[in-house]
């Protein structure tokens, strides 16, 4: 189920194209603005700061950030996402089509101006311990790398209307256990990665409550499943929202790791 379905590769994946970037821009949301400045806090950026956004999606959090740096470079391997961003029209945001092994020569283009680099919610694409030792290498001192999660996801939520999806995919398609790696042990590993690469580690943890309804969850689903899923089980995961009533809440749990350099 969602990114589990798509499956896991040693580099970020390039197959959210298409409809699924389209579903990305309109059902994925941007970190709350609250947060946002609670992160520069963190990561302590700088006004004259670059923050590099790595597989950036269509700005979830790149946009976000960038009220707090100097300019915000957005990478991602799939252009669909990062037409998604440029469309937002945002100010002091560049986009770089690239993956994680890429950060090399970014690094060798940008110095030693990086005040953060930012993970959102796809690190699990990639060779993590590979990916946070070049991101680390891309830190001007005191710069932090900032991992965040947003999880469990939705499929695996305890609210009433969470439970009535997660029983329809598992009608459909079995059990839908993948997390992708929002669990407190794949947290647990990051931050052990991070130590050993000499990183002071740090760990925030804000939650927010967004109501949903039927058409925003049905579209955040198609944003993490294969079109071809989303379709088979649409009419039933429609059926079973409608039946929970109203008042859906999504309680979603952001998870940041910060890792600074000395």
């Amino acid at each position: 189920m969602g990114d589990a379905v798509r499956g896991h590769t040693a580099g970020m994946p390039s197959d959210f194209s298409g409809a699924t970037a389209a579903l990305y821009a309109r059902y994925r949301r941007d970190l709350p603005v609250e947060q946002a400045v609670r992160l520069a806090e963190l990561a302590r950026l700088r006004p004259d700061d670059v923050l590099v956004d790595l597989g950036c999606g269509t700005g979830q959090l790149a946009v976000p950030m960038s009220e707090h740096c100097a300019a915000v470079v957005g990478v991602d391997p799939e252009p669909a996402m990062l037409a998604g961003l440029r469309a937002r029209g945002a100010d002091r945001v560049v986009c770089v089509l690239d993956d994680n092994d890429g950060l090399a020569r970014l690094g060798a283009t940008l110095g030693r101006h990086v005040g953060s680099v930012t993970i959102g919610n796809a690190l699990h694409w990639m060779d993590e311990a590979a990916t946070l030792r070049a991101a680390a290498a891309l830190l001007r001192p005191g710069g932090a790398v900032c991992v965040l999660t947003q999880g469990p996801p939705m499929w695996l939520g305890a609210a009433r209307w969470q439970l009535a999806i997660r029983q329809v995919l598992e009608r459909r398609f079995g059990p839908p256990t993948g997390t992708c790696r929002t669990d407190p042990a794949a947290l647990a590993e990051r931050a052990d990665i991070a130590r050993g690469l000499g990183l002071a580690v740090q760990v925030a943890t804000w939650t927010a409550d967004h109501p949903v309804d039927t058409d925003w969850v049905l579209g955040h689903l198609g944003s993490a499943m294969d079109p071809e899923q989303l379709t088979a089980a649409r009419d039933d995961l429609a059926a079973a929202l409608t039946a929970t009533g109203v008042g859906m809440v999504e309680h979603v749990v952001t998870t940041a790791l910060v890792s600074r350099r000395p």
